[in-house]
């Protein structure tokens, strides 16, 4: 395994098979950990990290343990950089304007908390924002008077020049900042960032990106969007280990963010200030130039687009085996994609978890059920190791699961 920012990884092909072409599908499996007898559907949710990416963050950490203090004193420093100048590479952002967060809910707290609000401040986001998120927007309403304004985008959605026309009508002079998902965790969409980016800066607006689901998952261009803020994770698409996530701002920000743990880098600039909070495991952040790595070697943007094209036939497949549509138009989609379930009444979470609980313990499948605006939907995932067939048993797993249960 090369070193951070090395390109030590070759194309990954079956095992066995003497090719050396990316392969994708069940034949990649015995590169990851996962469980055996499974079907894995749910990808998009926390991730999974190859073989590969494992044992490079392992010999970080034995690299750690095997001198602590030269470690982190002689080290890390240098290392957390290049590992950063390559996930900035990759991302499209320049190595001094990206830092290490372990999540994206930490980015967007660094953000948020680093404000300086006053009572009737105005967040404008929208229904589909994260619930980590929307909790972060309720401690700034009782800490500080904050108003956050959700726009009702409902679903299914119908095309994303909607989308933008929302956020321009719930905009007031009281709005201090603008949050949007690159795309949405609850419901796959794929929002028009660079649009309502435009948008607000024509306004005066600052905007934070929540890109927890963007990188390894679409072509990533950050300082080409122009928000203020955007936050994103390595752990999901990208595969690298749990922990691995990043914030980048803008050189023209309206607030330089400090990190949630104010540590001996406060005052020196951005990524010092990031890069020590005090003593943790970096090696989630060290393991991401080798977990970019692997991403080339499965094919790159051939990988995110395969990816892609198989969530959004699949998306349709089950929509007409169920009888419903997909939550959006599936130009929308990226490697993840809704589509409505044909159950009657209203969609409640509590049967949402138990209707996932039943299909994994009878079924084998990790498939996510969720109720979004009073129905109930799946969302599927589209890895590098799923393929058609994964996708044929749904229907009927969710009818099973259906009768059961009521």
């Amino acid at each position: 395994m090369a070193a951070p920012g090395g390109a030590g990884i070759g194309p990954i092909s079956c095992p066995g098979s003497g090719n050396d072409a990316p392969v994708f599908g069940r034949a990649l499996l015995p590169h990851w950990t996962l469980e055996e007898g499974m079907i894995f559907l749910n990808h998009g949710s926390f991730g999974a990290t190859p073989r590969l990416v494992q044992a490079e963050a392992k010999r970080w950490q034995s690299r750690m343990e095997s001198q602590p203090v030269r470690f982190f004193r002689d080290e890390l420093p240098p290392a957390l950089r290049a590992a950063a100048a390559a996930l900035a590479g990759f991302v499209g952002t320049a190595p001094e304007r990206l830092a290490f967060v372990e999540n994206a809910t930490s980015g967007i707290n660094a953000v948020l908390r680093s404000m300086r609000w006053q009572p009737g401040d105005e967040i404008v986001t929208t229904s589909h924002v994260y619930n980590a998120v929307r909790q972060t927007f309720a401690f700034l309403a009782t800490s500080a008077g904050v108003i956050s304004l959700e726009v009702p985008l409902g679903m299914p959605l119908s095309d994303a020049t909607a989308i933008t026309r929302a956020i321009a009508a719930r905009m007031t002079p009281r709005t201090r900042l603008i949050v949007i998902d690159h795309i949405a965790s609850a419901t796959a969409v794929t929002l028009p960032v660079s649009e309502i980016v435009a948008l607000a800066r024509a306004a005066g607006v600052p905007v934070l990106i929540d890109g927890a689901h963007a990188p390894g998952m679409v072509d990533l261009a950050i300082d080409a969007l122009g928000a203020d803020y955007y936050v994103g994770n390595c752990h999901k698409w990208l595969c690298s280990p749990k922990g691995a996530a990043f914030l980048a701002v803008a050189p023209n920000a309206a607030v330089a963010p400090h990190p949630s743990v104010i540590s001996h880098g406060f005052g020196q600039g951005f990524s010092a200030e990031f890069d020590w909070v005090g003593t943790r495991d970096c090696s989630p952040w060290l393991a991401t130039p080798a977990a970019i790595d692997l991403h080339h070697a499965m094919g790159g943007q051939a990988l995110r687009q395969r990816n892609t094209d198989l969530a959004r036939t699949m998306a349709t497949m089950l929509a007409d085996a169920l009888g419903t549509q997909t939550g959006a138009p599936t130009g929308l989609f990226g490697a993840i994609a809704t589509i409505r379930l044909p159950f009657a009444g209203q969609g409640d979470w509590v049967k949402a978890h138990a209707m996932r609980d039943w299909i994994w313990k009878n079924r084998r499948m990790e498939l996510l059920v969720t109720a979004f605006d009073g129905q109930f939907w799946i969302r599927i995932s589209a890895a590098p190791y799923n393929e058609a067939a994964d996708y044929e048993a749904i229907p009927a797993a969710l009818l099973d699961a259906w009768r059961a249960l009521t």
